[in-house]
């Protein structure tokens, strides 16, 4: 498909002297006469209206919930290239980077590759593969130019939004078509990021019609393994399209894309052979497509009826498994006004997935075809209880073929102390639905040696996750509070803490044991059936600020801290189940220059993984922008600076071998006429 761009143009040394004095001119003091770029000012940010929370437009300030926005501005000004990169500046989102193109990111901690607590949608499309309940990162790559803003949810949206939006949700809303007429072709070349192509174009079509199209093409260089290069280059291409209408009873919108990439990943083929590890480099293919079409009608002031359906299709091919999913949705809403102040959003949905998986080395599942069914009705009501002071109401009911029936409640109170003020808190429950392989899978997720601390036998151990027809939905109660204000007109805070009581989470003690003797010798098969005995509590806090220093200074920061009291039964189920930094920060500036030059710096701060001997990382991310007329922008942005090479995180199965990221520069352009 389009997969564009081959080769690197190396530049590094070059690229490292611009880097050092553009870090000197950051700091520099308040340029004279630099233009005014921030775009929104901080009460115009805390009006802005965001979706996510309550399923309606809402303003920010009056939003019961840890909600944070990225907006244009803040992508453009971020120097990121890609989506996970970008949820870096979220307090309370744990993201970190295993090899060239994977991503293990989560919210409020239980981190891993094969996160399942958080739901991602686009558009109002959900990603989420059914087959780990989680999201594949690798295949989520949009144009950044057609993002409007990313909203994110930390902490349940359950009755909302249904099972698996445990610990939060992202949600990634694009541009309107109307809002992007003309054309924009953006480049880049570099040493990490080795080379990009992005088109879009976006015209009226008609009285009230609005049409954009996508295209865009990457290659992803490797990162390093054991002081060499890994071989986990990646290549991906796609196309895409908006149509919007406008009309005087209905709006509408039509969104589809397709994908098609290939990136290299290292596996770790465990057996009782010879030295028990047998690495591997192998091929992951993948593509996939998708067409959504949403319509709302307008009936009064007081009355709106969203119908929304969607059909997708993806196929992954790698070592351990090969699947081809589709997946139907339908969903309707009615937003109401009642009398005295009621604010009524009631709706339901229904969901089936295809899937046919192929089970390769170290898995297997049984049926290879399935089909699985969702459906769901939710209710929710807003009742203003004083003048300022709102009790929000709600629940969803939802019913799916591992399980059945589920209900999720939700009770949030919102003060709004001042127009600047508002105090909120709530109450939530939430399931996580089992994943298909927990139901009718099996996995090998560790090996111990003779000797080993777990195995004291002569002979290798292979320890082997079996699913259970009897695994029931993970359960979280959720106790959450926050303050969000505008002190000034020139700092902004967004506070929140948290209480998370899990239940029935999965676990697999007390593994069954058989001695197994083949042509290679013997070994112990251990095997874990899945169950949910683990429990226990997170709790922490989480902090946004935004300081708009002077006109052309702008410093965005955030800060979260977690802590988890689990009774882990043994060394594997705690591995398994507690990843997450206790500590995390991140602080941009954000620097306007004269000559129209922005200088970005971007620290980041992650504490030590304790379960993983994973070091604490400080992390330095540097942008320099140049604007030299309205049409055209280009960008020097260095990332990872502060070390050649480093390790963010290990993979949860010992199958995927992580690896070390690097240090990368990259120039890119961007042209809009």
């Amino acid at each position: 498909m389009l997969v564009l761009f081959n080769y690197a143009y190396k530049f590094s040394h070059f690229c490292k002297i611009l880097t050092i004095l553009s870090l000197i001119c950051s700091f520099s003091s308040a340029p004279v006469g630099a233009k005014e770029l921030m775009e929104m000012s901080l009460e115009e940010l805390m009006g802005l209206k965001v979706t996510s929370a309550a399923k309606a437009p809402t303003s920010l300030l009056k939003t019961s919930a840890a909600i944070y926005v990225i907006t244009q501005e803040d992508i453009r000004r971020s120097g990121a290239n890609s989506i996970p990169e970008l949820l870096k500046m979220v307090p309370g989102v744990n993201v970190a980077q295993l090899d060239s193109n994977r991503w293990a990111i989560s919210a409020r901690g239980f981190n891993g590759q094969f996160a399942n607590k958080l739901l991602v949608m686009v558009d109002g499309r959900s990603v989420y593969t059914p087959f780990f309940s989680g999201v594949l990162w690798d295949v989520q790559d949009l144009v950044l130019a057609e993002i409007e803003r990313i909203e994110v949810v930390r902490g349940p949206g359950a009755s909302l939004w249904g099972a698996n939006a445990v610990n939060g949700i992202i949600n990634i809303i694009t541009r309107s078509a109307e809002e992007t007429i003309g054309t924009e072709i953006t480049a880049w070349v570099g040493t990490e990021e080795r080379a990009g192509l992005s088109l879009m174009q976006g015209a009226g079509i008609g009285s009230g019609s609005y049409l954009r199209l996508t295209a865009k093409g990457f290659a992803r260089d490797d990162s390093q393994l054991d002081g060499m290069d890994a071989d986990d280059d990646m290549s991906m291409g796609r196309v895409g399209f908006r149509w919007d209408y406008f009309g005087s009873q209905f709006t509408g919108k039509a969104t589809g894309g397709f994908y098609q990439g290939q990136n290299s990943a290292n596996f770790d083929l465990v057996s009782h052979e010879g030295e028990y590890h047998h690495p591997l480099n192998d091929d992951t293919n993948m593509f996939g497509g998708h067409l959504l079409t949403s319509w709302s009608r307008q009936f009064s002031d007081k009355s709106n009826l969203i119908f929304q359906f969607y059909f997708d299709y993806s196929h992954r091919e790698e070592a351990v498994y090969e699947e081809d999913l589709q997946v139907l949705d339908f969903e309707f809403q009615h937003n109401y006004d009642l009398s005295l102040g009621h604010k009524l959003t009631w709706g339901g949905n229904l969901r089936t997935y295809f899937d046919d998986t192929t089970a390769h080395s170290h898995l297997s599942i049984d049926p290879a075809n399935d089909r699985y069914d969702s459906y769901s009705f939710f209710i929710q009501d807003d009742y203003p209880l004083l003048k300022n002071v709102t009790l929000t109401l709600g629940s969803k009911f939802e019913h799916n073929d591992f399980t059945g029936w589920e209900s999720q409640p939700n009770g949030r109170l919102l003060w709004e102390v001042s127009d600047s003020l508002s105090v909120w808190g709530a109450v939530s429950r939430a399931v996580r639905t089992p994943a298909r392989y927990e139901e009718t899978g099996q996995i090998v997720v560790a090996l111990y040696p003779p000797g080993h601390e777990l195995n004291p036998t002569a002979i290798p151990a292979i320890y082997n996750f079996r699913g259970s027809d009897d695994f029931k939905a993970e359960e979280l109660t959720a106790y959450e509070c926050g303050v969000r204000s505008l002190l000034d007109k020139k700092i902004s805070i967004d506070f929140s803490i948290f209480f998370n009581d899990y239940r029935k989470l999965r676990t697999g003690p007390d593994p069954e044991s058989t001695i197994i003797v083949d042509e290679h010798g013997a070994y112990i098969e251990l095997v874990g059936i899945a169950n949910n005995a683990l429990e226990g509590e997170t709790y922490g806090l989480e902090a946004a600020l935004e300081w708009q220093l002077t006109d052309d200074w702008k410093l965005v920061g955030s800060y979260s801290y977690m802590e988890m009291d689990f009774n882990f039964a043994g060394q594997l189920e705690a591995f398994l189940n507690s990843f997450y930094a206790r500590h995390q920060g991140s602080l941009q500036s954000r620097l306007n220059l004269p000559y129209n030059i922005e200088t970005d710096l971007w620290l980041t701060y992650t504490d030590e993984i304790v379960i993983q001997d994973q070091p604490e990382i400080w992390d330095l991310s540097l942008r320099i922008g140049w604007q030299p007329t309205p049409q055209w922008q280009l960008e020097l942005v260095g990332q990872n600076l502060l070390h050649d090479h480093k390790k963010q995180l290990t993979s949860e199965i010992i199958t995927v071998v992580s690896s070390e990221i690097e240090r990368g520069v990259f120039l890119r352009g961007h042209y809009k006429f």
